[in-house]
């Protein structure tokens, strides 16, 4: 079963959404985090940069193996009296998207999702926010028509 990007986008920022205390960012993947600092606690955004073929052979009838990037970005205070059990709670928040992507929820199993790791964990200048990115793939049919 052929399976667009923007429906693994939408299938991986559902999860997020639905089982952590998250909710999606107004902004899109690329400019995130442009929402306000009053409402950035606890915010997240989906991208999908990268879609390659595995498959040399194409047939848009049938469509191609690829594997599709997603990324997870997302931010949390970081608490200016007790930095270290915040910067030990945003970690946590990592690990409660990671949980929710890969949750076996027995819908869309055609997406094939793997761990890929975080490729990112920063605290800002101010040391007021956490920003993180967790990184997924997914191996789906691409339609081709």
């Amino acid at each position: 079963m052929a399976i667009a990007v923007k429906t693994i986008r939408q299938r991986v920022a559902t999860a997020v959404d639905a089982v952590t205390d998250f909710s999606e960012s107004s902004a899109p993947y690329g400019v995130f985090p442009r929402d306000p600092s009053s409402v950035l606690h606890k915010r997240f955004a989906v991208g999908c940069p990268r879609t390659s073929p595995l498959a040399s052979r194409q047939k848009p009838a049938e469509g191609v193996l690829c594997r599709t990037d997603v990324l997870v970005s997302f931010a949390h205070r970081i608490k200016p009296k007790d930095q270290i059990t915040s910067y030990d709670d945003s970690l946590d928040a990592e690990a409660a998207i990671v949980a929710a992507v890969m949750a076996d929820t027995g819908t869309l199993t055609e997406l094939q999702l793997s761990y890929n790791g975080a490729t990112s964990r920063a605290v800002d200048p101010s040391g007021e926010w956490f920003t993180g990115e967790v990184a997924f793939s997914s191996l789906h049919i691409l339609a081709l028509s």
